[in-house]
């Protein structure tokens, strides 16, 4: 089963933030899943958030490596007409929020690797789906044991996702497949809901039968219904 990602990141990066980022790479590749990046192995005439939104429409996951693009000194934050120092401010690419708002749209699975000391705002933040790993960048994490695991974690959400939906099988003749098969095709919410509509169609019919039976059900006849129906046959 291949499993296509859209990884999302700033672009530009500083020579220590690229070799992260070719690390984490290579490591997706070793996992057997395949990375999609904008301006990178991704090309469009389009405008990029129309291309940007049809990408990720088409991968079974989102990957944000977040990174610093701007840095302040010194700041202020503003709320109920309050002002809040700020200082040491870092921030990635407003690219991060955008495309992993997207994501969350198309309800793929996400992870998020974001460099230590960027505001925590958005969604580089905890209380969302998902938790943020925190890296030093630093190339030799993506080797160890905490990294790979929740890349392993992750890579498994995507895969019970894609077998939960029948459009991962689009060449799958629905003909030919036995209804035990069928059945392991679709997750319990879906096989909720059909039995649901089963019952529900059911019900009608029976409802209808008995309408049309003046109060009777289908197999409920009158003895003399069924006496004319003897004499019939045997004359």
């Amino acid at each position: 089963m291949e499993i296509e990602i859209f990884i999302s990141k700033g672009g530009d990066e500083s020579t220590a933030q690229r070799a992260f980022v070719d690390a984490v790479i290579d490591a997706l590749k070793t996992a057997g899943i395949k990375s999609r990046i904008m301006y990178e192995n991704e090309w469009s005439h389009e405008q990029p958030l129309k291309v940007i939104k049809k990408t990720i429409g088409e991968c079974d996951g989102l990957l944000v490596i977040a990174y610093t693009r701007s840095e302040f000194e010194k700041g202020k934050e503003l709320r109920s007409n309050k002002e809040k120092e700020l200082n040491n401010i870092k921030l990635p690419t407003t690219w991060t929020h955008i495309e992993g708002a997207i994501a969350y749209t198309y309800e793929l699975p996400i992870w998020i690797l974001a460099e230590s000391g960027l505001k925590s705002e958005g969604l580089i933040e905890k209380g969302y789906d998902w938790n943020v790993y925190w890296s030093e960048l630093d190339v030799e994490e993506v080797k160890s044991d905490k990294f790979r695991g929740y890349l392993q974690s992750w890579k498994q959400a995507m895969e019970e996702r894609k077998l939960s939906m029948p459009s991962s099988n689009p060449d799958v003749d629905l003909s030919k497949l036995s209804i035990g098969k069928l059945l392991s095709m679709i997750s319990l919410p879906q096989l909720g809901k059909l039995i649901g509509v089963i019952v529900t169609v059911l019900t009608l019919v029976a409802s209808g039968s008995y309408k049309l039976g003046a109060g009777k059900w289908p197999w409920q006849e009158e003895p003399n219904n069924q006496m004319q129906q003897t004499q019939k046959t045997r004359g």
